[in-house]
């Protein structure tokens, strides 16, 4: 079973839909959707790659809220290790509130909590080191971590043989992110940020060209989401464009930790990274057709049936499809 331990943001999303406005005054509207998820470019991955049969170590700064409880709890229902999750005492768990529009558009409103609180001390080095996979999500949020702690770690995790991949939280990253992480950008072996995020950080409309900024900076490889264009897999040879499934989406929250989990899974079972694309592409699909981002996925098998019926419209089906 692939080990991977997922350090960076957890969050608990508080979902409703479908929501069109916020009513004046004291005034009220029925909804028909409403759910509690374990979130955050930490949480919401390790959830999914724990649907998808990794064995997950979730580690990252909760408050001693009852929030903080219900996180742990929602981490442990889906088999996420939740023992180096850390509790700040007294502290706030971060928590976003997100009205989803009937599109599936998600305005947020988010309390950052203690999120950016996270030290060296919080992480076994040792825990990494015999790792598959350390995924480090979200360090534009994670404060001083993200300059002082998380390049080292990332060289000490691809120095004992463990893959290294990032991702991005906030929606506009901009220039300051990519020369704030200059430290780091060398020991990414995959980074996944989506078009947005790699078009502000950079300030380059072509994705290609973006996304060889970061091998540039020292990334291995870049994976650019699109949400309905597909993808963009940009590394040492022509860049290769991987199209989306037709569907109808319900809420796209958490589709990009889902597409890493995907990633993630793939690459450790084995296939090229355009194949492993395909299978974050269809675990990003069935989340994007449920409320929250533990939506859709159950587990591989099912996430692979989805592909399967639907490999003509990715250029192909799964490999054991293929191969039976």
């Amino acid at each position: 079973m692939t080990h991977v331990v997922c350090i960076g943001p957890h969050i608990v999303d508080v979902l409703v839909r479908p929501v069109t406005e916020i009513p004046p005054g004291q005034g009220g509207v029925l909804i028909e959707d409403a759910r509690i998820t374990a979130a955050g470019t930490a949480a919401g991955t390790s959830v999914d790659l724990a649907k998808l049969g990794a064995r997950v170590t979730s580690i990252g700064a909760i408050g001693s809220d009852s929030l903080g409880r219900l996180l742990r709890m929602l981490l442990a229902d889906h088999g996420v290790e939740t023992d180096r999750l850390v509790t700040r005492e007294g502290g706030r768990t971060s928590t976003t509130i997100l009205p989803i529009r009937p599109n599936g558009e998600r305005p947020t409103m988010h309390l950052p909590g203690v999120t950016a609180t996270l030290t060296a001390d919080d992480v076994d080095l040792d825990l990494v080191a015999r790792a598959d996979v350390l995924h480090l999500g979200g360090p534009d949020v994670l404060g001083p971590f993200a300059t002082e702690v998380a390049p080292g770690l990332l060289r000490h995790a691809r120095g004992s043989g463990t893959t290294t991949t990032v991702d991005l939280l906030r929606s506009g990253a901009g220039p300051d992110v990519l020369e704030l992480l200059r430290p780091l950008w060398p020991g990414v072996d995959l980074f996944v940020p989506n078009d947005d995020q790699l078009r502000s950080m950079t300030g380059l409309a072509d994705l290609e060209e973006a996304a060889r900024v970061l091998r540039g900076l020292g990334v291995g490889t870049v994976v650019v989401t699109c949400g309905a264009e597909g993808s963009l897999i940009v590394g040492e040879g022509p860049a290769e464009r991987v199209p989306a499934f037709t569907l109808d989406v319900v809420d796209t929250t958490g589709c990009g930790d889902a597409f890493t989990a995907g990633l993630v899974v793939g690459l450790q079972l084995g296939w090229d990274l355009p194949v492993a694309a395909r299978l974050a592409t269809a675990a990003a699909a069935l989340v994007a057709q449920g409320l929250g981002s533990d939506a859709g996925i159950v587990d591989l098998p099912s996430t692979l049936a989805y592909w399967a019926e639907r490999g003509h419209q990715v250029g192909f089906p799964p490999p054991s499809a293929q191969q039976g």
